[in-house]
């Protein structure tokens, strides 16, 4: 058995709405399906989606064509879902070719911004190449890794995170000698100076971490 992580590329028109919302709200940088199951062609999933919760409800409630779902905001720049949707013609095809007794998917499984789904799995060398064969012609297959244990790629950064270092580096926060405080990020952002200070310290704990390839506690 080998430990296996890839990341299957959608095109526009593959992709299913919901998970093309990572694509194409800026509010919304990534999301993690924990749970999956599928029956007659419906899909439930249970996710986080790391961005702003009231962008990714308005979007389900006004933009998409969504059978169920509920949000559960959990206060900290993302927000817990349930949803239920019928699967199009791509994405039963792609669910198919993951249902086999002898496939183990390893949650979670990330959507990122660029419309890869990137999933981590479990299975022989001979099933691995059946799989491959399944899935739709118009998606792209790339092997990320292969290994005896599965591995999960570290979180990026939240929005929030990613907003403040960019403003911290516009004004200078990282120049040498610096040319911008906290309170110049802070008036910017329209947020206090210890909102600013969480949200850079924890930044760039998770940058350092990933490029250490180390745990970020």
């Amino acid at each position: 058995m080998n430990a296996i992580r890839i990341a299957i590329t959608h095109t526009e028109a593959t992709i299913h709405p919901i998970h093309s919302l990572v694509c194409t709200a800026p509010a919304v940088s990534r999301e993690l399906i924990l749970y999956v199951t599928i029956s007659d062609g419906v899909e439930t999933t249970i996710n986080y989606v790391e961005g702003d919760p009231d962008v990714y409800e308005s979007a389900l409630r006004t933009e998409l064509d969504i059978d169920e779902y509920e949000i559960y905001p959990d206060g900290d720049d993302g927000c817990y879902s349930y949803l239920r949707n019928e699967l199009d013609m791509y994405n039963r095809a792609l669910a198919t070719a993951f249902q086999r007794d002898t496939l183990a998917v390893i949650p979670p499984i990330e959507y990122l911004s660029d419309r890869r789904m990137v999933v981590s799995l479990v299975t022989t060398s001979s099933d691995f190449r059946e799989l491959r064969e399944e899935i739709p012609d118009e998606l792209t297959v790339d092997v990320i890794s292969v290994g005896s244990v599965p591995q999960i790629a570290h979180a990026p950064l939240t929005v929030d995170q990613r907003r403040a270092l960019e403003v911290a580096w516009e004004l200078g926060y990282y120049e040498i000698p610096r040319t911008a405080t906290l309170q110049d990020i802070a008036d910017r952002l329209d947020c206090a100076v210890s909102t600013v200070s969480d949200l850079l310290r924890r930044g760039q704990s998770s940058l350092v971490a990933a490029a250490l390839d180390v745990n970020d506690h």
